[in-house]
């Protein structure tokens, strides 16, 4: 079984066990009462809190080690700075080689961006948020050597829609 399928494994058992813990509230909730006992209303209120944190810390633990972000590269990068100006991707560095770490340094001259990347058959990458006054850096590892589409997601102004590129990705 491989990593994407654990992850859908384990994401369809969380999501059954809230499913399972919604019925038996919602059960639990609309049984009728004869007289309310406010100790014992006070010890489940407890209880459901405890279950409450007990979720969401399993859910953290289940996600987190899945984020893109925070990945080094290492010592055998590819770096490739990226200037976003009003309608346009400036972009230094020598030529992307595929299956070596790329690290993009990315910042805006003007206003905020969207550097999105995109197979040639159109099938979405990444993308990472331009803003003026910083850098953001993402790494990425293309696995396949061929053309990428550089987009702006971001409504940078009247002539956004121009604002693509092409990256060449070698062998």
């Amino acid at each position: 079984m491989g990593r994407a399928a654990t992850i859908i494994a384990i994401s369809y058992i969380v999501a059954a066990v809230l499913v399972a813990l919604l019925a038996l509230a919602l059960a639990s909730s609309t049984r009728r009462r004869r007289q309310m006992d406010v100790r014992r209303l006070a010890e489940r209120e407890k209880s459901w809190f405890v279950v409450a944190i007990a979720l969401l810390t399993a859910l953290l633990f289940a996600t987190i080690f899945f984020t893109p972000y925070g990945r080094g590269a290492g010592r055998h990068k590819q770096v490739v700075d990226v200037q976003a100006v009003q309608f346009a991707w400036l972009m230094s560095g020598k030529p992307i080689r595929a299956g070596v770490p790329v690290e993009f340094r990315l910042d805006s001259r003007d206003v905020n961006h969207n550097f999105a990347v995109y197979t040639s058959g159109w099938e979405f990458l990444f993308q990472v948020q331009v803003v003026p006054g910083t850098t953001q850096k993402y790494v990425h590892t293309f696995k396949k050597p061929g053309t990428y589409h550089v987009l702006c997601l971001e409504y940078c102004g009247v002539d956004h829609h121009l604002m693509n590129r092409i990256i060449t990705v070698r062998a």
